[in-house]
């Protein structure tokens, strides 16, 4: 006979496990995991079509609903929906990264195929280096906040409305401070007289 306690155990909900996991359990957290992996991976799977892709997003998955589980109120709907909501936002926000990224690759290759008839010769790796030691410079010594908009802008792909929301700021605000970031970089790097 099977000791009413493991029973218990064997026979738990999501909700009661993602309660639990919220508490500190990560025995529980490791049930949830057993328990809805595969579910979550499916879901990823479908949208990226990639496995590696999916396998990323479902540790990611899982490593927000280790941090959240605690945030989790279950008058406002299943830990299943939930888990759900937060996979599917992961796989989507991944998917339009890699749209983005597909896009500009291919923008390049194609203003590249344009120029290349009419390219002068290429840079030297002294001049590269000297060149990317000045973007460095340049960047660095940009406040803090222009530096982050730069970072996650041209460094994380994320569009200026994900920028705003990541920072909790308006858009105006982000729009303005990447201008004023550009403006000094291209400053520092002598491509427009200053006019201070």
């Amino acid at each position: 006979m099977i000791p009413a306690a493991r029973m218990n155990q064997d026979t738990d909900s999501p909700d009661q496990l993602l309660l639990r996991a919220g508490s500190g359990c990560s025995d529980s957290f490791s049930r949830l995991y057993d328990t809805c992996a595969d579910a979550l991976f499916g879901i990823a799977l479908g949208i990226t079509k990639n496995h590696a892709e999916a396998q990323e997003i479902l540790q990611d998955a899982f490593v927000s609903i280790w941090k959240n589980a605690g945030r989790y109120d279950p008058s406002l709907g299943s830990a299943t929906g939930w888990m759900i909501h937060l996979t599917r936002n992961l796989a989507i926000d991944r998917l339009r990264k890699r749209q983005r990224s597909d896009d500009l690759q291919r923008r390049f290759s194609e203003e590249k195929a344009v120029t290349d008839e009419d390219a002068e010769p290429p840079e030297s790796p002294l001049i590269a280096a000297e060149t990317a030691r000045r973007v460095r410079k340049a960047l660095s010594i940009l406040p803090g906040d222009q530096r982050m908009a730069l970072d996650l802008a041209f460094f994380e792909g994320c569009t200026q409305t994900e920028i705003a929301e990541r920072l909790c700021e308006p858009l105006g605000t982000i729009k303005s401070r990447i201008r004023r970031a550009l403006e000094r970089v291209r400053t520092l790097l002598g491509e427009n007289p200053v006019t201070d």
